[in-house]
């Protein structure tokens, strides 16, 4: 079975990238996922879009992660998602929509092997929207390679060891989303 389904391809994404390029002040607002050497997403930049609210920090990245339910940040209306997420709820027959986060790889980068744990990471399927990207960047799992471009958008299991090389001469860009299917 793969480890990645297409869902869509040829998405119109240039609004949101010219979005984030007009906004860079939301890259690195919040580091929970990027902080510490020990993180696989340490040399990655985020930008979040939704998730549990961040009055609910204490400072325990763990609890952080427990059930919840995802709130908008400012960054979904800076940079005009709802309206996307909102499509990909319904292309997908969406029940519940949690968290969005945009992530870049930066030209040269990566992000290391590991599998997605907590609460969030098993209740919800992941979507990926690109945002930027090129056929040198790959999305890998054990004896799997997956190449999107800008515009493709796809499913994949976080479930099992994955990680991404950008070994293109640009950044990877992504926005992932996470949604509940009905039954």
């Amino acid at each position: 079975m793969s480890n990645f389904k297409y869902v869509l391809r040829g998405l119109d994404v240039a609004p949101i990238v010219a979005a984030i390029q007009r906004n860079p002040q939301l890259w690195n607002k919040y580091t929970c996922r990027t902080e510490g050497e020990d993180s696989p997403h340490c040399k990655l930049d985020d930008i979040w879009v939704r998730y549990n609210d961040f009055k609910n920090f204490s400072g325990d990245r763990e609890e952080f992660n427990n059930e919840h339910d995802s709130v908008w940040y400012e960054a979904a209306d800076l940079l005009n998602v709802k309206p996307l997420a909102m499509r990909l709820m319904a292309l997908v027959g969406g029940e519940r929509l949690g968290g969005i986060l945009i992530t870049k790889i930066p030209a040269g980068g990566k992000c290391l092997p590991h599998i997605d744990s907590g609460w969030h990471a098993r209740y919800y399927e992941k979507f990926a929207v690109q945002l930027q990207g090129d056929i040198k960047q790959a999305f890998c799992f054990e004896g799997e390679e997956f190449r999107a471009v800008a515009g493709d958008v796809y499913w994949f299991d976080n479930s099992q060891t994955h990680w991404v090389n950008n070994d293109s001469d640009q950044d990877r860009i992504t926005m992932i989303v996470c949604i509940k299917k009905g039954d």
